[in-house]
C-alpha cells in the first residue's frame, strides 16, 4: 500500500522516440524534406555544422508530420494510461523539437507537462538528465527509455523502465539504477527485413529471361549464367528501390487499411536501418551490373532512377504513373536483351508494351477502388477522382486484348516460321492470354485484386495453369 502511494508522488517521465513511438521523428523528417526536394540533402549538411538544435529546428520546421497516424507503441501507452487514471503524474521529455512533443501531447493528453528540444538546449543525455533533477529532484522520478543515450537519466531516475533495449543496454542500467520492467514489442525479424526487401517481387525481374526465350537460347549455359546474374542485380537494385519507395509514402502508408502493416510504416524496421539497406543494395546491385555489361548497367541505373522519381512525384501524376509503370516492366525486357546480346524483335517491343500498361492500370484501377473516395485518393498521393475508374477500366482493358491481338498477329508474320516448326500451335496461346487478362480484370472489377497483379498471380492457382499450359505449348511448337 505505501508502495502504491510512493509510486503516485513519484512523476513518471517518458521519452518520445523508440519509446513511446516505434520510430526516430528525427529520421522520418529528413526523408520527408528530402522527398520535398533533394536538394536538402546538401542544404542539411550545412546545417549539421551550425549545431544539433539548428540542425533539428530547421528540417522540423520544412515538412508536415502526420502525427495521429505514428506508430505508437501501445504497451507503454497502455501502461502510461494507467498510471494516469491512479492519479499519476506523467511527463514527456524528448530530444525532438519541443513542439513535436506538444502535438503528441494533444493526441494523448495524459501529459501533464512536455520538455523538449527548443532553440537554446538540445535536450538528450545528460542535458535531459540535468532538467529533470531540476525540476523533479535526483532520484525522485522514474524514465521510460530505449537507447544509450538515456543512460544519464536512468543514472539519476529512482526506477528505469526499459523499451526493447540492446542485451548491453540492459546491464548497463541494471548497474547504475534499479530496473522495474523491460518491454520487448515489435522487434524486427528477419522475416520482416525479407518483407521489406520484397523477394515475393523479384518475380518480375524473371521478364529478364524473355529475351533468352524468345530467342531459343535456354540451352546455351553461358547465356543462362549471364541472364541470372543480371537477375540478381536487378532484384538488389530493385529491392532497394521498394525501400525508398515505402520510406518516401511512409505517411501515407500509414493510413492505407494493409499497407499500415509494412515492416517501414509500422516502425518494425528503423528508418535509417531501412535507409543503409537500401544504400548497400543499390551500390552492391550497380557494382555487380557494372561488371556484367556497360550497357546493362547504365539501363539498370536508368530504372532505378526512374523508379525513384516515380515514388517521389511522377505518382501524383495522372496518367503518367501509368505509363511509369509499364515503363518499368518493359525496362526489365530490354536489359534482358542487352545482357545476353540480342535484338529485341518489334513483336516483343509491341506485346510487351501493351500487356504491362494492362497490368498497370488494373494495379491503379484497383487502388481506386478500394479507396473510394477522393478524399482518401488525394491523402495516398494520387490525383485521381473517383469517377475516374470507369475509363481506367476501359484503357486497362482495351490495353490488354490489344496485347492478345498483337500476339496473334505475330503467329501469322513470316519471322515465326524460323523459330517455331509449328506455329499453328501458338493459337491457343492467344486464348490463354484472352482468359488470363479478362479473369484479371473480372476480379479487379469485384474488388479482389491486391495492391499489384504479380502479387496475385502468385497466390492464383489458375494463373499458375495458364503459365504452365503456355509452356508446353510454345515446346510443343517449336519440336
Amino acid at each position: 500500500m505505501n508502495n502504491q502511494l510512493s509510486d503516485s508522488n513519484i512523476p513518471l517521465v517518458a521519452d518520445l522516440d523508440g519509446t513511446l513511438i516505434n520510430t526516430d521523428l528525427l529520421f522520418e523528417a529528413v526523408v520527408l524534406l528530402v522527398k520535398k526536394n533533394p536538394v536538402y540533402i546538401f542544404k542539411m549538411i550545412l546545417w549539421l555544422f551550425k549545431g544539433k538544435v539548428f540542425f533539428k529546428n530547421s528540417i522540423f520546421e520544412r515538412v508536415q508530420l502526420d502525427y495521429l497516424h505514428l506508430p505508437y507503441n501501445n504497451e507503454v501507452i497502455n501502461f502510461l494510461e494507467s498510471e494516469f487514471a491512479q492519479g499519476r503524474k506523467i511527463v514527456l521529455a524528448t530530444a525532438s523539437p519541443l513542439a513535436a512533443g506538444i502535438e503528441i501531447a494533444k493526441i494523448y493528453p495524459l501529459f501533464s507537462e512536455v520538455y523538449g528540444t527548443d532553440n537554446t538546449i538540445n535536450l538528450k543525455g545528460e542535458k535531459k538528465a540535468n532538467l529533470l533533477v531540476s525540476k523533479y529532484g535526483d532520484k525522485q522520478f522514474d524514465y521510460i527509455g530505449d537507447s544509450s543515450a538515456d543512460l544519464p537519466v536512468f543514472a539519476r531516475c529512482r526506477l528505469a523502465y526499459l523499451v526493447n533495449p540492446p542485451g548491453s543496454l540492459e546491464k548497463s542500467t541494471a548497474k547504475i539504477t534499479t530496473v522495474k520492467n523491460v518491454w520487448k514489442t515489435g522487434k524486427a525479424s528477419i522475416k520482416d527485413y525479407i518483407k521489406a526487401i520484397r523477394v515475393y517481387q523479384w518475380i518480375k525481374n524473371l521478364l529478364l529471361f524473355v529475351p533468352l526465350v524468345t530467342s531459343h537460347s535456354l540451352s546455351d549455359f553461358k547465356l543462362l549464367s549471364l541472364s541470372f546474374f543480371a537477375f540478381c542485380a536487378f532484384s538488389a537494385v530493385a529491392s532497394a528501390g521498394y525501400l525508398l519507395n515505402d520510406l518516401m509514402d511512409i505517411n501515407s502508408d500509414r493510413t492505407h487499411p494493409r499497407k499500415k502493416f509494412r515492416p517501414v510504416a509500422s516502425g518494425k524496421i528503423p528508418v535509417l536501418n531501412a535507409v543503409i539497406m537500401a544504400i548497400v543494395l543499390l551500390t552492391g546491385g550497380l557494382l555487380f551490373a557494372a561488371k556484367l555489361n556497360l550497357f546493362f548497367f547504365i539501363i539498370l541505373l536508368t530504372y532505378f532512377l526512374v523508379s525513384f522519381s516515380y515514388s517521389v512525384f511522377l505518382k501524383r501524376i495522372v496518367l503518367y504513373d501509368v505509363f511509369i509503370l509499364a515503363l518499368l516492366y518493359s525496362i526489365r525486357v530490354f536489359a534482358g536483351a542487352i545482357v545476353i546480346d540480342v535484338v529485341l524483335s518489334f513483336w516483343l517491343i509491341a506485346f510487351s508494351t501493351f500487356i504491362f500498361l494492362s497490368l498497370a492500370f488494373v494495379k491503379r484501377y484497383s487502388e481506386l477502388i478500394q479507396t473510394g473516395d477522393e478524399t482518401g485518393l488525394k491523402t495516398r498521393g494520387r490525383g485521381y477522382e473517383a469517377a475516374d475508374h470507369n475509363l481506367l477500366q476501359v484503357m486497362g482493358v482495351a490495353s490488354g486484348f490489344l496485347a492478345v491481338v498483337v500476339f496473334s498477329l505475330y503467329i501469322n508474320s513470316p519471322e515465326v516460321t524460323v523459330l517455331y516448326a509449328r506455329p499453328k500451335i501458338l493459337w491457343a496461346i492467344s486464348f490463354l492470354f484472352l482468359f488470363w487478362i479478362s479473369r484479371i480484370w473480372l476480379f479487379t472489377a469485384r474488388g479482389k485484386m491486391t495492391d499489384d497483379p504479380i502479387v496475385f498471380a502468385l497466390k492464383d492457382v489458375t494463373s499458375y495453369f495458364v503459365f504452365l499450359f503456355t509452356g508446353i505449348l510454345i515446346f510443343l511448337a517449336t519440336i
